[in-house]
């Protein structure tokens, strides 16, 4: 079995992506595709848009840390006397 990059997302992700894929490669033409290269446009896209789609994840809860730190840092100054 190949490994691929998204084997850490449910099977119900995964098959739902692949089914999508196929319909929408029949929707804009009159080839047929199959389960194994839906998997490897999957890959494709997982490959190239994934670490950017990552970065940014992790960069919104850089942000919410540092605004929730920042909350409580005032919340501790308030309680100086």
């Amino acid at each position: 079995m190949i490994s691929r990059k998204f084997n850490t997302v449910s099977k119900e992700v995964v098959k739902k992506s692949i089914d999508e894929v196929i319909t929408r490669i029949h929707e804009i033409g009159d080839s047929e595709v199959g389960i194994i290269a839906a998997q490897d446009i999957i890959d494709i896209v997982v490959q190239n848009v994934g670490p950017e789609i990552y970065n940014m994840g992790i960069h919104d809860a850089k942000k919410l840390l540092v605004e929730k730190l920042a909350d409580l840092e005032t919340d501790i100054d308030i309680l100086e006397q």
